[in-house]
């Protein structure tokens, strides 16, 4: 196995490590997966949940293949891409200040009847990784610190890319799971203003970041 895949116990130990506290760590998919599973529920949120990490999971082939480094010599590119970041995660903080914690009229399917509340689908999330700094970066690091210098680099890219999936999906479904249980305190108006506050200031904070 060694010989086909060409990784070490050191390498993959050190990828997978990279991938849960890549995955685990606040970003803009993992705020918008925890406002999701507090708005619709973990069910509801499940297209979101596998856009993220499939996307995420074709960008991160894409990078390792080579592709990736294509785009960043384009002029200006990175910073296009932050500004596309920075302006989505001010747009989205925007939104979720209107919107509030749940539908206005407190009715989830008649809400989404209305047109008034939808959860992200999956094509949406899927994109939206290619206006995620955060993604881009997760997504570069793993070619250039983690891939192997010998053996069949495809093999090695779906090696690395199922691992980085498999572990994403958990984590960023940890999150969409922690807000389907604050969905239960979302009831309570003082928390809820109190909670949707905290996602929001946490999501102008990522907003910040990318900019930085």
């Amino acid at each position: 196995m060694n010989e086909l895949f060409h990784f070490s116990i050191a390498s993959l130990s050190a990828l997978m490590m990279f991938a849960f506290v890549s995955s685990i760590t606040p970003g803009p998919n993992n705020l918008m997966l925890l406002y999701s599973g507090a708005r619709f529920g973990f069910r509801h949120s499940l297209p979101h949940l596998l856009g993220v990490s499939l996307g995420f999971g074709l960008m991160l082939l894409l990078c390792c293949l080579g592709v990736a480094g294509l785009f960043w010599k384009i002029p200006h590119a990175q910073d296009a891409l932050k500004i596309a970041g920075c302006a989505y995660m001010l747009w989205l903080a925007y939104k979720l200040w209107l919107n509030g914690a749940l539908p206005r009229d407190g009715d989830l399917p008649t809400a989404q009847n209305k047109g008034s509340a939808r959860p992200m689908t999956f094509v949406q999330a899927s994109l939206f990784q290619y206006v995620n700094p955060k993604a881009w970066v997760m997504g570069l690091t793993v070619p250039a610190a983690f891939l192997p210098n010998d053996g069949h680099l495809l093999i090695s890219t779906l090696v690395a890319t199922i691992i980085f999936v498999c572990i994403n999906l958990l984590c960023c479904g940890s999150w969409v799971q922690g807000g389907a249980l604050l969905q239960k305190l979302m009831h309570k108006p003082t928390l809820a203003r109190l909670i949707n506050g905290v996602i929001v200031v946490m999501t102008v904070y990522c907003a910040v970041a990318v900019w930085l």
